[in-house]
């Protein structure tokens, strides 16, 4: 095959598109085309070399009939620069004929067919059209899967993706499994106790404690608990955010001789990490004027009042609300 080819050039422009589908750059790299947030879409730069060519080139491919990988890669680049600027009527049609490209030109299982459709998933469910969107990530994910793997880091991010969306859309169950999923595959490529795992262990715990499975929140966040100690210290302030998570795991079941334990913990952590007056402390505050009040200990909870109040206007002070939104709250 020569050098100068149409198919070797078509071949290395899909690998190219592929390869930055699936890493962010944190530059602007010398192409002309540059990264928006999350790595997956991409405009084109005003004054980057060679802008005129590339305006020529989306031009011809929008009105292009052909079937070649290459104006698959410029149809969804297009598709791109349409979502950036919001016009997101034209960005699915682009998107959609570049996939069908990619299934006819290079099979259905090809790891651009994973991208575009990931895209397309992005673009409905960004204007809400969560049911929508749904297939389009399933289709991404098996691609994924199967072509990089199912501990890839695309496939965890994907996995996190899916599980915002079936929280959108209330089914809980499938929810999970994306957050078990998710969380396999971080402990066994990063560690158990990779910031990666732990958020994922807290998903976890906020959905369990949601749905009122308080023995499973309570099992994930002491593990979450003992990796944060592990890696940050028993005195980092992400140690005294757990202690609330759990103290309110408590609380909701009653058991409020423990709850109260972990909300004063909570609270020294804070003071010693960042002083008494700073704003974190309100939550777990508030935590305990609840539970004194729950149990008549009315002197308790007015200091604890007074305390969270303090804190409130002094974070809100020189403005015309907060303090006394707090205080009516509370009361």
């Amino acid at each position: 095959m020569e050098r100068g080819s149409p198919v070797l050039r078509g071949n290395v422009i899909c690998c190219v598109f592929l390869a930055c589908a699936s890493i962010a750059s944190a530059g602007e790299p010398t192409t002309g085309l540059r990264t928006q947030e999350g790595g997956t879409a991409y405009a084109i730069g005003p004054r980057a070399p060679g802008s005129a060519e590339a305006e020529s080139a989306l031009s011809q491919a929008e009105a292009s009939q052909r079937k070649d990988p290459q104006s698959a890669v410029m149809l969804s680049i297009l598709a791109d620069r349409h979502r950036a600027q919001y016009r997101f009527a034209t960005a699915g049609p682009l998107y959609q004929r570049a996939l069908e490209i990619f299934e006819e030109t290079m099979g259905a299982h090809h790891p651009n067919v994973g991208t575009v459709a990931h895209k397309l998933g992005q673009l409905h469910r960004s204007q809400g059209a969560f049911a929508v969107a749904e297939p389009y990530y399933r289709r991404a994910l098996a691609v994924f899967e199967r072509a990089l793997g199912p501990d890839h880091a695309n496939v965890l991010a994907l996995l996190g993706e899916m599980a915002t969306l079936y929280r959108t859309l209330n089914r809980f169950d499938e929810q999970e499994r994306m957050n078990l999923r998710s969380l396999a595959s971080a402990e066994r490529t990063l560690g158990a106790d990779h910031p990666v795992a732990v958020g994922l262990l807290n998903e976890l715990v906020g959905l369990y404690q949601m749905r009122g499975r308080y023995a499973e929140a309570e099992t994930l966040a002491k593990k979450s608990l003992r990796s944060v100690e592990r890696t940050l210290g028993s005195e980092h302030p992400s140690v005294a955010a757990i202690l609330n998570e759990l103290a309110g795991i408590y609380h909701l079941q009653k058991r409020l001789p423990e709850a109260e334990r972990h909300y004063k913990r909570s609270i020294a952590v804070l003071e010693k990490a960042l002083g008494a007056d700073h704003p974190a402390l309100e939550v777990a505050l508030n935590g305990l004027v609840i539970l004194y009040q729950t149990q008549g200990r009315t002197k308790e909870a007015d200091a604890a009042t007074s305390r969270s109040v303090a804190l409130a206007n002094t974070r809100y002070r020189g403005q015309a609300v907060g303090p006394m939104v707090v205080q009516q709250r509370v009361r």
